[in-house]
């Protein structure tokens, strides 16, 4: 009853800031019948049909999405790829990129683009050097074999 109320008078006073916007002519007219009309059906749809229509103004859904964010190490500190293939690699460009993708929980998912086609042992040791340096589980590190071609 207290909601079909507080309802009730939002749409009162949304009727009398209208009759402020509009104060004279058609428009007002046609604000002012459809707004009597919006309240007799909401109250006789809450008296015959117990309140089946809902117009809970105050009552926002939260549409809030999972937050995500996702950085490329290579567009950030392209340093940081080189030392990674100086120190792991002897020099030679293995890693091409790095993505961290931060989700809502604040996990870390690493994509690591690698320059040519691995094997499996390479990649193993590719996902075990790049848990190291970010102390993470390599469970949550995907290596992509190949990269994109330019």
């Amino acid at each position: 009853m207290k909601s079909t109320i507080v309802n009730i008078l939002v749409l009162i006073l949304m009727f009398n800031l209208i009759m402020i916007i509009f104060p004279e002519g058609k428009t007002q007219k046609f604000c002012r019948i459809s707004l009597k009309l919006f309240i007799m059906i909401y109250i006789l749809d809450n008296i015959f049909l117990n309140g089946s229509i809902n117009l809970n103004l105050l009552d926002m859904p939260d549409i809030s999405p999972d937050y995500q964010r996702e950085m490329s190490i290579q567009n950030i500190d392209p340093e940081f790829i080189e030392k990674l293939n100086q120190d792991f690699y002897e020099g030679e460009e293995v890693i091409k990129n790095i993505e961290l993708n931060f989700t809502g929980n604040m996990d870390i998912d690493v994509l690591v683009t690698t320059k040519g086609l691995m094997s499996t042992d390479t990649t193993k040791k590719i996902k075990k050097d790049i848990a190291e340096v970010f102390k993470i589980s390599s469970d949550n590190i995907r290596v992509t074999s190949g990269g994109t071609y330019e």
